[in-house]
């Protein structure tokens, strides 16, 4: 899976929202409105807090290693670090925080047990959709329940393997599948971004 843009919203930071999209999605906003346009930059997000836009930080995913980085870092109320890491067509994102009691979601709660972190368990527990009043992106995707595409349904999987032995010569094994599969169900230009990895 691969996350577009990530915001941050909602009382903690007094109705205010911060976004965050992948290079090609946008620009960086606070309220709608652009902030970070010059790299690298900071914004005083009205006394919340600080936000930085650079390349220092550790990657969330290694294999991005050799690209240009363009991180956020997001120094928010309640000792909440949001460190994301922008991408041509993704994000990628760490959170750091204080467990809150009766916190859950998509990474699970914070019991301490994984065994009932499941997707089941936890869209039985908090649902599958935003409410709409909590939404912080103006586009609802409806929820479709996941179908898993495997390397046996790519239709173009000829020319997503010259692709990917075109952009890096001598892969082969799971590096190429890996290609092939980002190529297939992702778009061409993966080729080259696992090139560089």
């Amino acid at each position: 899976a691969a996350t577009e843009a990530i915001a941050v919203g909602g009382p903690f930071l007094r109705g205010h929202v911060l976004k965050i999209p992948a290079l090609e999605s946008g620009p960086i906003t606070w309220n709608d409105s652009p902030i970070l346009t010059t790299f690298p930059s900071s914004f005083n997000p009205a006394g919340l807090g600080d936000i930085r836009y650079n390349d220092q930080g550790a990657l969330v995913d290694n294999a991005m290693h050799n690209l240009d980085r363009r991180i956020v870092h997001a120094q928010l109320p309640m000792n909440v670090h949001l460190q994301v890491m922008r991408w041509s067509h993704h994000v990628n994102a760490r959170i750091t925080m204080v467990p809150l009691q009766g916190q859950d979601g998509c990474c699970g709660n914070t019991n301490g047990n994984p065994l009932d972190d499941t997707s089941s368990q936890i869209q039985a527990r908090v649902g599958l959709m935003i409410r709409r009043d909590q939404l912080l992106f103006n586009t609802v995707i409806p929820y479709v329940p996941l179908h898993n595409p495997t390397l046996d349904e790519c239709t173009q999987r000829a020319a997503a393997e010259a692709a990917c032995r075109r952009n890096r010569p001598g892969i082969s094994g799971v590096e190429l599948d890996a290609c092939v599969f980002d190529v297939c169900f992702a778009g061409p230009q993966y080729a080259a971004q696992d090139a560089a990895e």
